[in-house]
């Protein structure tokens, strides 16, 4: 019990040195605080000291700052009052607290009496535009803007207004768009005016936005285009309409489609110039496509259809080429002036015919250029001026006329100058140095011949007057003594007469068909044609060819008399011919032979054929008898029978045809067709 007490007793000791010890460091600790606290509030009075002093320094500097800010604030007043547009402040609830001189010019107050009242920059009908934007801008906690239309200084005012959050209210500030304002409204007149006037033409037009939707088309579009109006007031994108033409084959076809598609809606970025092309479609037509920016963003499509155009321009270029290819086979030289007296056309002729460079002509020369280039070609002297001034007076006074210019080089050129509806001048030219020479040459030709026509005429008068004459003076003188008027003759006497009066008969006929074939070389044969018998050709003269015939021992055969037949001519000439015809068969046919007449009616001529029979002796050599008659003068032998000669000059002046032909004998024959009877008598009647 006694160690339990002592162990108790220990242990309160124990304890009670513990908390003594704990005590005791409390103790010391306090006065460690107490320490440190004082120290601190030793520091904290030093700091103070300090501070104070510090603020002693900062009230003067912010005494100092606070006049500069007030001298700021005086000179910020200053200079937004002399801003040239509106300025003001409001409180929280949008209220104004200050503007500048500007809002109180507008205003037509001042300053405070604007604040005091709460002025507003706005129209009378709305007087919280300001307010309200002011309280909007609170509300977003960013820049509002917005335009109003109000009267200020007498007139009225477009103004852009911009509220932006500020020291617990707001900033407000002006700016004057009137002008913008106007522009954009003439602008906006304009662009309705241009869209009222697309509606109308006949152009298709379509106009597509800057979201490539379609804003404005007209019927002319939906009509080329074959698409639903109604459709198209839903206003369909680009690519919309590209697809629906498509679908509906109006597009040319493509290879990829898409690379195409792609292509064109590129156009809204690419654009800047205006671009012009030509689309063939597929059922034929062409359409001339113009693209341009539209002033307010996208692009204005602009569609003609130039098929017709095209049509009548290949049909305009081919006329061209024909009339330059027409041109430039003429034989007359071309070329035509224009009104500024530029050559605007010429043909290969021209240039050839004046020896003037293609390339000259082909750069459109004036006219005076083209008479210098033609200069050495022409009638070179001091004349030369005074002919260039009349080539330029001619042109200019675009009257139509003509004329003969004659080269140095010899040539002879015809001109004439035709006046055109456009005012261009047409001049031709052609050479005429050969027709010149042949004309001289048929002149002097002519003049020969009206010589030798003189030379015939007295041939005439001689051959009448030297040798006829006399000749039938002794043909008279010769019949005299045959008949023994002057006394009987001895038969010796008697021969020599029939002798002289055989050869003088034969030379007196001779003359006669000299004169005769002269007569009707020179055209001075005259004939009294009518209408006779065809049998009063031979009847006087049968008994004549009889007694040949029987001399010569040949057969004769002629028409009976009463034929009926009728000819139109001169029954002397013809008798002449004829008899002529006749006596030549008959000195050419050999004894035995036969000589025969035979008369055929036809429906307009009357046939007399002259046939030829040898009898069987000495055969006929073909056109040995006839051949005198057939051959025209040309072709006329040196020993030419006259009397043939003569009978073929008659048969001609009654436009007679001749034709040579063969008996059946192998023997020569004669055609001769003469004009009808009674074919003249029914064009008489």
């Amino acid at each position: 019990m006694a160690a339990t007490a002592a162990a108790g007793l220990a242990g309160g000791l124990a304890y009670r040195a513990y908390a003594l010890s704990r005590r005791l460091r409390a103790a010391e600790a306090a006065r460690d605080r107490l320490g440190a606290e004082r120290d601190a509030l030793k520091q904290q009075l030093t700091i103070l000291h300090e501070r104070q002093s510090e603020a002693a320094q900062a009230a003067e500097r912010h005494q100092v700052e606070a006049e500069a800010l007030r001298k700021a604030a005086a000179e910020a007043r200053t200079l937004l009052d002399a801003a040239p547009f509106p300025i003001w402040r409001r409180d929280a609830e949008g209220r104004l607290i200050w503007v500048n001189a500007r809002y109180a010019q507008l205003a037509e107050t001042a300053a405070e009496d604007v604040v005091k009242r709460g002025l507003e920059l706005a129209s009378p009908h709305d007087l919280d535009q300001g307010r309200n934007l002011a309280l909007a801008a609170l509300d977003a906690k960013g820049l509002q803007t917005e335009e109003r239309r109000f009267v200020a200084e007498g007139d009225r005012r477009n103004y852009r207004i911009f509220e932006l959050p500020a020291a617990g209210g707001t900033l407000g500030f002006g700016q004057d768009i009137t002008a913008e304002a106007d522009a954009r409204g003439q602008l906006r007149r304009h662009m309705d005016a241009h869209m009222e006037v697309l509606r109308t033409i006949s152009t298709a037009t379509a106009i597509y936005g800057p979201d490539r939707r379609l804003l404005l088309w007209n019927r002319a579009y939906a009509r080329l285009w074959q698409l639903d109006e109604a459709w198209l007031e839903t206003r369909p994108t680009f690519a919309e309409v590209l697809e629906q033409l498509r679908a509906d084959r109006r597009l040319p076809e493509q290879i990829d489609w898409q690379a195409y598609k792609r292509g064109q809606l590129a156009l809204f970025t690419s654009v800047i110039e205006r671009q012009e092309e030509l689309i063939h479609l597929p059922d034929g037509s062409t359409l001339r496509l113009v693209i341009s920016a539209y002033p307010t963003g996208g692009l204005l499509f602009a569609y003609d259809d130039v098929t017709r155009q095209l049509t009548l321009e290949r049909a305009t270029n081919t006329m061209i080429a024909v009339q330059r290819a027409t041109l430039d086979n003429l034989y007359e030289a071309v070329v035509v002036y224009g009104s500024d007296g530029r050559l605007s056309l010429y043909n290969r002729a021209f240039a050839q015919l004046w020896q003037i460079d293609p390339d000259l002509l082909n750069r459109q020369p004036h006219l005076t250029e083209v008479l210098e280039a033609a200069r050495p070609l022409m009638q070179r002297g001091p004349d030369w001026t005074q002919m260039r001034e009349r080539l330029i007076d001619s042109f200019a006074a675009r009257k139509p006329g003509h004329g003969r210019l004659e080269r140095g080089d010899g040539m002879v050129i015809d001109y004439a100058s035709v006046p055109l509806p456009d005012g261009a001048v047409l001049y031709t030219y052609l050479d005429v140095s050969d027709s010149i020479r042949i004309e001289r040459a048929l002149r002097e030709r002519n003049e020969a011949l009206e010589r030798t026509d003189r030379m015939n005429a007295a041939f005439i008068n001689n051959i009448t007057h030297d040798l006829r004459s006399p000749l039938g003076t002794l043909i008279s003188m010769t019949e005299v003594l045959a008949q023994g008027i002057l006394g009987p003759m001895n038969p010796r006497q008697e021969e020599y007469c029939r002798d002289i009066m055989v050869v003088s008969r034969h030379l007196l006929r001779l003359l006669d068909d000299i004169i005769a074939i002269a007569t009707i070389e020179v055209g001075q044969m005259a004939l009294e044609p009518a209408i006779i018998p065809a049998e009063a050709l031979w009847h006087d003269l049968a008994q004549q060819w009889q007694e040949l015939a029987d001399r010569r021992a040949i057969a004769l055969d002629l028409p009976a008399a009463s034929s009926g037949s009728l000819v139109h001519g001169d029954e002397q000439r013809l008798r002449q011919a004829l008899d002529s015809v006749i006596t030549a068969a008959l000195d050419a046919t050999p004894q035995g032979g036969r000589v025969r007449l035979a008369v055929d009616g036809l429906e307009r001529a009357l046939r007399l054929r002259v046939e030829c029979h040898s009898g069987g002796l000495a055969p006929l050599q073909p056109r040995e008898i006839f051949t005198d008659l057939a051959d025209s003068a040309a072709r006329r032998r040196a020993d030419a029978d006259l009397s043939l000669v003569v009978a073929r000059g008659l048969f001609e002046l009654h436009g007679a045809r001749l034709q040579l032909d063969k008996s059946e004998d192998g023997g020569q024959a004669v055609d001769i067709l003469l004009p009808s009877g009674v074919a003249a008598e029914a064009a008489s009647q």
